[in-house]
């Protein structure tokens, strides 16, 4: 039995500066024991081959831990409320046939949504969302909190239009979906499964009700979407849908608040981005790349006893891909802890890869470049309102987000 390592992917000191740590774990070897929390012992795959392989090997490695015989992890869905069932079965949970059936579906109803087609919308959303921000009094001293007034409700409005929600409800649902977003943990309080009741059960009655008088967007596509006979359950597509929120919402939340701070960080990068926004998609690449929002995959579950990068892995055990580690290894990336607008090429795995690659990930990329263009376009001077070393980041395990970033808006 390999030894237990204690990797620090969670402290503030990680945070600010993850990679001397995602270094000294790449040295242990590209794939060892490690703990994190709630789920205790697991494979953490760190080299860019290591992780690559790990997510590519669906035969191996699957999403559904019964199938695997991990027969606890399955049980703690099983235990959760008969209403609140669906957010935990989602699409990245499915293995083959059934993940490849939900996402031929849900494939269909994104491709009724054309992402170019919606930039110019996306930027009046933009607008709107900066022109709520710069109405917010700024303290003298503490300024306006970039991540409440900005990064979070631009991709919830992003999201309600792309679903399709009746403006009269938008308030609500934006209002239960960031307090279900914006927790440490979904199910770490009483308030988050009351609130994340109210969404499930808003969702349901808004499928109801879009079978029969459909809107244009996404829940309208969804419903509709059909193969070879099939169509999504109800439970499927309240999933799909928290699917978006949950995942689609973080990542893209975390990306703008981190861009900001990152260019803020790289003055001279920010200037030539200002210059020449024809940049944009490249720098949003590589921030997406240096930053590595999302820390860690979701598990893996082993099908068969089977040899790993040179450990032997046990029918049922856990296994995770650590991204960040991937997108800092210098076998890959050359000079990895540096941020280069204008790296090329960059094979990152921000979004991870294989059947489960994000599938809202041309949404997000499109959205943070826009963001970015626009507010630093309205306030080119924007600049930190405390010190670098008091900016605060998410304490969740597996992310490497801001918690808040106070600014001062200077055009």
């Amino acid at each position: 039995m390999s030894a237990i390592l204690e990797a620090d992917l969670q402290s503030d000191g990680f945070k600010q500066n993850p990679f001397p740590e995602l270094e000294r774990l790449r040295q242990v070897g590209p794939l060892f024991r490690t703990r994190v929390p709630f789920i205790g012992q697991i494979w953490m795959a760190t080299t860019y081959e290591a992780v690559t392989e790990l997510l590519r090997d669906h035969r191996r490695f699957v999403q559904n831990p019964a199938t695997a015989g991990n027969r606890f992890v399955a049980r703690l869905i099983r235990w959760l409320p008969r209403g609140l069932r669906p957010v935990a079965s989602h699409m990245l949970l499915k293995d083959e046939p059934d993940h490849r059936r939900l996402r031929n579906l849900v494939n269909q109803a994104f491709q009724r949504q054309s992402i170019e087609g919606m930039r110019g919308r996306l930027t009046d959303l933009v607008d709107t969302a900066i022109d709520r921000m710069a109405a917010v009094p700024q303290v003298a001293v503490r300024g306006v909190d970039l991540v409440e007034h900005f990064a979070q409700p631009f991709p919830l409005a992003v999201i309600c239009e792309l679903l399709g929600l009746p403006d009269k409800d938008r308030p609500r649902f934006t209002r239960w979906a960031s307090g279900v977003t914006s927790s440490r943990s979904v199910w770490g309080t009483a308030w988050g499964l009351l609130r994340l009741r109210k969404l499930v059960r808003y969702l349901q009655a808004q499928f109801r009700e879009q079978a029969r008088n459909p809107r244009p967007g996404l829940v309208a596509a969804l419903i509709e979407a059909e193969e070879a006979g099939d169509r999504l359950t109800e439970d499927e597509l309240v999933a799909m849908v928290f699917l978006l929120l949950l995942a689609g919402h973080l990542t893209t939340v975390h990306l703008i608040a981190g861009g900001v701070l990152t260019l803020l960080d790289h003055p001279g990068q920010k200037a030539e981005l200002l210059a020449d926004w024809s940049l944009a998609d490249s720098a949003v690449n590589e921030l997406l790349r240096f930053c590595s929002f999302v820390l860690v995959t979701k598990p893996r579950y082993a099908i068969e006893d089977t040899e790993f990068f040179g450990q032997r892995i046990r029918r049922g055990e856990i296994l995770i891909a650590c991204l960040a580690s991937a997108n800092s290894d210098p076998e890959r990336f050359d000079r990895p802890e540096e941020f280069d607008i204008h790296r090329r090429p960059n094979p990152h795995v921000a979004f991870g890869t294989g059947i489960h690659v994000c599938l809202g990930e041309t949404l997000a990329r499109a959205e943070a470049g826009i963001a970015l263009r626009q507010l630093f376009t309205r306030f080119p001077h924007l600049d930190l309102a405390v010190p670098r070393g008091e900016v605060e980041y998410t304490p969740r395990y597996g992310m490497r987000g801001l918690a808040r970033l106070p600014v001062r808006l200077q055009e």
